[in-house]
């Protein structure tokens, strides 16, 4: 049977887990609806044009439809960014009740007003409503010290995220180890599911065979000599990056040349980061600029070795599902992970070496170790991680978990 089925993000303005899962659903004959915002929140700006009185409109995309809204533009993390989040969400309800009625509803955090805008259109049309949680907020910002935990919008935020979970049907957790956090608020265990993030495997691939677009990139791989360990993705505070810094720092200092690090991406702490590199004149470490995500795993198939790294936080230990532990497992290029989770994917999968977060030194020292392992041994790592990707985080894969839990809500 084809179901019609919407899936609000607010975020999702790229290639990312929502567009991946609706492209599959869709190929499936199944009826989808994206709901995004098209303003990115990453770089701050407006992807679409609208006309005067213009606050959404609708485009296909890999045969299902998104559904573009407009919201306030903002810059950082103040009370602008929360205007955004509440308008995006408010009139994902208000253009939502007047479409076809849809067979389920998926409501995606980062943020819960998306949440609550899914579940107050699923009331409406009588239908079931999933919660899908890929961050575990507040918990992320308590952690992270951004809210204290007594913080009148951190208590608010503490009474929506239980509602939101009292009233899903089925609550999918990204996290692999989310639903212990969510059954920790008396939350039964049985309505959780774990889909954790993925990579569309033909998608890589076929950009993975193609040659780098962006010049800069390509004239740092023409004029490189010596293993390249790449890091792509955001550089904000919660990526722990001054740690990659202190290694190669230490790197240096023992006089080895065969090792560049290049950090490829833009965020918050990138520029403190570059200056940092500057004091200590280091020159085995290159920040490039953010690229469009079809060049990623062109970068990866020119490097050596990949690196995941995130600064230490109490969230982690319901585990992690960052997208680019996929791409960089996708590339069957070893791995070094620093990460204090519930477990690490490095270990996992036995695609590399797995060290603690924040530690320089081990940093330094796995570096060093992956640079005199031998080809044979650091091929033998990427093709693990590769195989434990399509057996496990193909979107296809994934699809057919959603498609399970979407059915064993509808035929209730």
């Amino acid at each position: 049977m084809d179901y019609i089925i919407w899936i609000m993000n607010h975020h999702a303005t790229t290639k990312c887990r929502h567009t991946y899962l609706s492209k599959e659903l869709s190929n499936r004959g199944h009826n989808i609806k994206l709901f995004a915002s098209s303003f990115k929140h990453n770089d701050f700006k407006e992807l679409k044009k609208y006309s005067e009185d213009e606050i959404y409109f609708k485009e296909n995309e890999d045969n299902y439809q998104r559904v573009w809204i407009k919201t306030p533009p903002y810059k950082g993390n103040g009370i602008k960014r929360l205007i955004n989040q509440i308008v995006f969400a408010y009139r994902s309800y208000k253009i939502g009740a007047k479409m076809e009625n849809p067979d389920v509803i998926i409501g995606s955090s980062v943020h819960l007003f998306t949440g609550l805008s899914a579940y107050f259109l699923a009331k409406k049309y009588n239908i079931p409503f999933i919660f899908e949680v890929r961050d575990l907020w507040p918990q992320t910002l308590i952690d992270l010290g951004v809210l204290s935990k007594n913080n009148p919008l951190t208590l608010f935020f503490k009474f929506l995220e239980k509602f939101l979970y009292k009233k899903a049907d089925k609550i999918i957790s990204v996290p692999p180890k989310g639903s212990k956090y969510i059954s920790s608020l008396g939350i039964n265990k049985n309505k959780i599911v774990h889909i954790p993030n993925g990579v569309d495997l033909d998608w890589f691939d076929k950009h993975f065979n193609k040659d780098i677009n962006n010049e800069q990139i390509k004239k740092y791989f023409q004029e490189t000599n010596g293993l390249i360990y790449a890091y792509t993705g955001s550089h904000s505070l919660a990526n722990g990056l001054k740690t990659l810094v202190e290694a190669a720092k230490i790197i240096q200092e023992k006089g080895i040349k065969n090792i560049n690090l290049l950090l490829v991406g833009s965020g918050s702490e990138k520029e403190k980061l570059m200056k940092l590199v500057n004091k200590y004149n280091l020159d085995n470490i290159t920040f490039l600029p953010r690229v469009n995500k079809d060049e990623v795993p062109k970068i990866l198939k020119k490097s050596d070795v990949c690196i995941s790294i995130v600064k230490e936080s109490k969230i982690h230990k319901y585990g992690v599902s960052m997208n680019k532990l996929f791409d960089y497992m996708a590339s069957g290029k070893p791995m070094i992970s620093a990460l204090k989770a519930a477990f690490d994917f490095a270990d996992v999968a036995n695609c590399g070496y797995a060290i603690p977060p924040e530690n320089p030194s081990k940093m330094a020292e796995a570096i060093i170790k992956m640079a005199n392992t031998s080809e044979e041994e650091r091929k033998q790592l990427g093709k693990n991680g590769r195989k434990f990707v399509e057996e496990n985080h193909d979107y296809p894969v994934l699809a057919n978990k959603l498609l399970k839990l979407i059915e064993s809500v509808i035929k209730k």
